[in-house]
């Protein structure tokens, strides 16, 4: 796929764009020449402005309403804003998924959450993890494996990133990854940082068919 693929992927489209890790993503990409399509429920409530940026209807949970004809990569940043029942990724990721096959696009990239069982996790992770997905965020741990078993199905180019707590800190360039594994010890990481790993995901061969692990 990635003959120079530091100039192949120039047309992304993007959901899951209005709040947090999207809006880094967004300005980002942007920031780097890429051509982006924002893909929001509510378009208005995408403020930034770029000439390579054009904003479209779309709910992930309407399949109707997808339309990703022309991008070399999809991204997928949405995700429950409650920690109540959710098919935001189960049933939101598979509607996106089946439009990227039926439109002729092969390169996706996921970002979900790192709640499932990883090798190199420590004991203080795995007690955290086993805690968050018994209580509050079962439901989303859920959801997040039903999609991730299944983009192991499809045909496509796809990368998941799977990042622990989710912080409002400033960037620091500065983090771990772990292919098809956790970060020993990663407790958090910032949406800023995250988004970056995201939009360089893109164009990184090494990491299709993969998942990665993120954290400090």
């Amino acid at each position: 796929m990635f003959t120079d693929h530091e100039r192949s992927i120039v047309r992304i489209t993007v959901f899951g764009v209005t709040r947090g890790t999207g809006r880094h993503f967004l300005r980002l990409a942007l920031a780097e020449g890429h051509e982006v399509v924002a893909v929001a429920r509510r378009p208005e409530a995408v403020t930034e402005q770029h000439p390579n940026l054009s904003v479209r209807h779309g709910d992930v949970m309407d399949p109707a309403t997808l339309d990703v004809k022309g991008a070399d990569a999809v991204v997928f940043l949405a995700g429950p804003s409650e920690g109540g029942p959710t098919r935001l990724y189960s049933r939101g990721g598979a509607n996106v998924m089946d439009a990227m096959a039926d439109q002729d696009v092969r390169r996706f990239v996921a970002v979900t959450n790192a709640l499932g069982d990883h090798p190199a996790h420590t004991t203080v992770q795995r007690l955290l993890t086993r805690v968050a997905r018994s209580t509050a965020l079962r439901h989303v741990h859920r959801d997040a494996r039903i999609m991730e078993l299944d983009v192991r199905t499809r045909d496509l180019d796809w990368t998941v990133i799977q990042p622990p707590r989710l912080t409002d800190e400033p960037a620091s360039g500065v983090y771990r990854t772990a292919l098809n594994d956790g970060v020993a010890g990663g407790l958090s990481i910032s949406r800023e940082d995250l988004a970056q790993y995201a939009l360089a995901a893109v164009t990184s061969p090494e990491t299709i068919r993969a998942t990665v692990g993120i954290g400090y």
